[in-house]
This record gives structure tokens, C-alpha cells and sequence, in this order.
């Protein structure tokens, strides 16, 4: 009579071996997160051949050139440039250029203040890559730069800055108010942290694989122990990209600093084109 091989051991080979080919997976995947994650976080966008001239022409604003270690940066300057109330420096989301909200500042934005619309590094016409280290090189190098081309001093007059940034430009102009001591100015539609936002887009707690590290929690209590602070975050009920529950802890976590407004039917792309007026309202206290 044959003889039955034992199916115990046979099981347990298996077994390991399908937990060896998931382990397998999950590091692929992993590794591919780590290794890729610019490119899940960041999508740049440069301007058409002209664009900048064109926009020179049309407003009567200054590129301003400068240089860091990603190479060459260009930033825009317009508004009013000779004896400007405020300079804010301004921000667009992930998948927009610094010169989309030109034509809506020109429109709602206060005329007697300046406006920087900076580019982070590989975006409009820049050089290099984003990060949150190159992206505070960039303003290191800027502020100062800009402050002086309208004639003012770092020394006294900081406190005429004010920061304007919507989405993931809402985390790097944090990082310029934190790095400047600017206290005032105007979010849209911000995120708690990238880290965070790992956690909200995948399910999974991914965010410790993180380099690319935008902070805002942090930023916020960099404001607050600076001195008195208020920035006004407008951000839509309805938004179905950062969900409005990060502003409301946002704002339960800095009551002192941050007042939030929520807006109805508003979605994240279209909230400054849907609710202009309440932004513009936001913007016109915040200069005051």
C-alpha cells in the first residue's frame, strides 16, 4: 500500500511562502513610495514661451531674478510698487503656476498693496526641484530682494508683510512666515500636514516614509510663540481634496492664532471663483 506524504508541512511551506511574497509586495510598494514620492506630491507646471512678457506688458509688473542652489528663480511683483501698504507674498496650490491668480488679485485684491507671486523651485520658470528645503531657500533669497526693490527695511518695516497661499502654497508661505516672523495673512483650503494627507489619501499610516515634510501644525505654534498672530482660513465644507476637518483642528489647535471661516458649496479648485468676495473680504481685513 503507498504511503501518504504528511500535508502538515506541506501547509506550512506554503504558507511561508505566501507570507514571503507579500512581505515582498509591501517593500516593493513601500520602496516605490519612498523612491516616487516627488512625483505623487508635486506636479510642476512651466509658462509658455512669452508668458512672463506678456504678463510684464499687461500689468506692469517686475520678474525678479534670483539664484539658489536649484538654479535660476524667477518671481513676479505687481500691484502698486512704489508706495505699497503691504507686500504679500502669495502662493497658488499644486497643479498651478504663480501667475494664475495674477488677473485675480488685479481684480480683488486691495490696490494699494504689493503683491510677490513666487513659483516653487521647478514650476513656471524656475529651475530645480520642490521641497520644503528648497522652497525656504527660495524665500530666503527673495524677501529680502523684494522688500528692497520696493524700498523698505528688513529691520522696520517686517511688519508690513503678509502671506496669502492656497493648498500646498498655503504650507510653503507658512514656511516663509515662520523663517520672516510674519504674523498676519490669509489661507486657503490648508491641510494639517503631508504627513497627514498620506494618511487621507492611502488609509495607511505611510506618513513616518515621508522627506518631503510640509508641516503646518508646527509652522502655526512657530507663529504663536513669535507673538500675537492671526491668520484667517477660508476653506469649503464641501472641498474634495483637503478635507475642511483639518482647518477645524487646525483651528481648535490655535484658537488664539487662527480664526476659521467655512464656506458652503465650495469646492478646492474653484473657491476663489465661486466665493471671491468672501476671499477678497478676508484678504482686505487681514491688510489692515
Amino acid at each position: 500500500m503507498a504511503r501518504i506524504a504528511p500535508t502538515r508541512p506541506r501547509c506550512r511551506r506554503l504558507i511561508s511562502g505566501l507570507a514571503l511574497a507579500c512581505l515582498a509586495l509591501v517593500l516593493l510598494a513601500l520602496a516605490l513610495v519612498t523612491g516616487c514620492q516627488s512625483r505623487l506630491i508635486y506636479f510642476p507646471r512651466p509658462y509658455s514661451p512669452g508668458a512672463a512678457a506678456k504678463w510684464a506688458s499687461a500689468t506692469s509688473g517686475q520678474a525678479i531674478d534670483f539664484t539658489t542652489s536649484q538654479g535660476r528663480q524667477r518671481a513676479f511683483l505687481q500691484g502698486e510698487r512704489h508706495h505699497p501698504r503691504r507686500l504679500w507674498l502669495v502662493c497658488g496650490g499644486n497643479g498651478s503656476v504663480a501667475l494664475d491668480w495674477s488677473d485675480w488679485l488685479l481684480a480683488h485684491g486691495p490696490r494699494e498693496d504689493a503683491w510677490l507671486l513666487v513659483d516653487f523651485p521647478g514650476y513656471g520658470d524656475c529651475h530645480g526641484s520642490p521641497s520644503p528645503a528648497t522652497i525656504r531657500e527660495s524665500f530666503h533669497q527673495l524677501v529680502p530682494l523684494a522688500m528692497h526693490q520696493l524700498g523698505w527695511s528688513p529691520d522696520t518695516d517686517a511688519a508690513r508683510l503678509r502671506i496669502f497661499g492656497h493648498s500646498l502654497g498655503a504650507a510653503a508661505c507658512l514656511i516663509a512666515a515662520a523663517d520672516e516672523h510674519i504674523q498676519r495673512g490669509v489661507l486657503l483650503a490648508p491641510f494639517t500636514s503631508t504627513m497627514d494627507m498620506t494618511r487621507e489619501v492611502t488609509g495607511l499610516p505611510l506618513g513616518c516614509l515621508l522627506w518631503h515634510r510640509f508641516d503646518n501644525c508646527a509652522r502655526l505654534a512657530d507663529l504663536a510663540r513669535h507673538g500675537p498672530a492671526k491668520i484667517t482660513i477660508l476653506h469649503g465644507i464641501q472641498d474634495e481634496v483637503i478635507p475642511i476637518a483639518m482647518s477645524r483642528q487646525l483651528a481648535a489647535r490655535y484658537p488664539a492664532v487662527v480664526e476659521l471661516r467655512e464656506i458652503d458649496r465650495a469646492s478646492h479648485n474653484t473657491i476663489q471663483q465661486d466665493h471671491a468676495g468672501a476671499l477678497a473680504q478676508a484678504i482686505r481685513e487681514a491688510g489692515q
